[in-house]
C-alpha cells in the first residue's frame, strides 16, 4: 500500500546549492589568480614564487645624457637598459614607441635645441596620462617644433604649450617680462641643494649637498616654480645672491603616472639621480 522507494529521488537538502555556489566561484577564482599572475608578469606588484617577465627595465633618454647621468645609468646596467634619441627622430609614431619604455628621460639642457614636435609633446603627455615615468631636466621641450629647418613657434615657450598641465614645473615671466624658462634666461648660482620633503626616498641620505666642509656647486639653474599640484622634494639656495630656487619637483598624475623635474643639471648628484630611477622603477 506504500511506496517505499518514492523519495529515492530526493536530493539531499543543500547539496544542490553547495554545488551551484562553487561551480559559479571557479571562474572568479582564475580570473583573480590570472590578474594577480599578470601584474607579477609585468612587475606592477610582487608576488613570492610567482615568475615574472624580463627583469630589465627599458629608459629611453631624449637628448645628451651630461656625464654625471652617464655614470649612473652605466653603473645601473645591471637592471636597466638604456637607448639614447633626438627629440627631432621621432614621427607619427612616437606615442607607440614610448609605451615600450619604463621610464623616459627628457634632458635637452646640452643641446641648443629644446623644442620638440606637437606630435611628441602629445606622445609624452599620453604617455604620462598612462601610467607612464618621466624625467625632465632644466628647459628641455619648452619651444614647440614647426619641422622647418629648426625654426620654433615664438608663441608657444613653456611646458603647458607643449604638455598641457602635466609637467610639475611652471614657466614665469622674469623681472624683464621674459619666460624665465626660455633658453638664454638661465641663472648661474653657487650654493647648496636642501632637502624639503623629509619623507621622500629621492633625497634618502641626503639632507644637504655638498656639505658646509665642502665647496659650493657651480650651478645653472632657472627661475621658474611649482605648478599646481607639483611637490617641492628639494631646494637651491645660493650663496652668491640672496635667492632660492626650486631644485627638484614631483608631479603625479592619476592614476600611475608621474614626473620629477630637476632644476639642474641631474648629473650633478649621482646619488639623487639614482635615487629617483630607483624610486621610479
Amino acid at each position: 500500500m506504500y511506496d517505499e522507494g518514492g523519495d529515492a529521488g530526493a536530493a539531499p537538502s543543500g547539496g544542490g546549492m553547495s554545488r551551484f555556489n562553487l561551480e559559479g566561484l571557479i571562474p572568479l577564482l582564475l580570473l583573480v589568480i590570472i590578474g594577480v599572475a599578470s601584474l607579477n608578469y609585468f612587475g606592477v606588484i610582487e608576488v613570492p614564487y610567482l615568475p615574472r617577465g624580463s627583469s630589465s627595465k627599458q629608459v629611453l633618454f631624449i637628448g645628451v645624457p651630461s656625464t654625471g647621468e652617464r655614470i649612473v645609468l652605466d653603473n645601473l646596467s645591471y637592471f636597466l637598459r638604456y637607448n639614447q634619441r633626438d627629440a627631432s627622430t621621432f614621427g607619427n609614431a612616437a606615442s607607440e614607441e614610448l609605451q615600450q619604455y619604463d621610464i623616459v628621460i627628457l634632458d635637452q639642457s646640452l643641446s641648443a635645441d629644446k623644442s620638440v614636435t606637437v606630435g611628441l609633446g602629445e606622445a609624452i603627455q599620453k604617455y604620462v596620462d598612462k601610467g607612464g615615468k618621466l624625467i625632465l631636466v632644466m628647459n628641455s621641450g619648452v619651444q614647440q617644433s614647426v619641422g622647418f629647418g629648426g625654426l620654433t613657434a615664438v608663441d608657444a615657450i613653456g611646458w603647458k604649450a607643449n604638455f598641457g598641465n602635466t609637467m610639475p614645473s611652471e614657466c614665469v615671466p622674469n623681472s624683464v617680462s621674459i619666460p624665465s624658462c626660455k633658453p638664454g634666461q638661465e641663472v648661474s648660482v653657487v650654493g647648496r641643494i636642501y632637502r624639503q620633503d623629509y619623507d621622500h626616498p629621492i633625497m634618502l641620505g641626503t639632507e644637504m649637498t655638498p656639505t658646509l666642509d665642502e665647496a659650493p656647486y657651480a650651478m645653472t639653474t632657472l627661475a621658474i616654480q611649482a605648478n599646481e599640484g607639483a611637490k617641492t622634494i628639494a631646494y637651491i639656495k645660493a650663496e652668491n645672491t640672496p635667492q632660492s630656487f626650486p631644485a627638484i619637483l614631483e608631479k603625479k598624475n592619476f592614476p600611475l603616472g608621474n614626473v620629477i623635474y630637476f632644476n639642474y643639471d641631474a648629473g650633478l648628484t649621482m646619488n639623487v639621480f639614482k635615487n629617483t630611477i630607483m624610486y621610479l622603477k
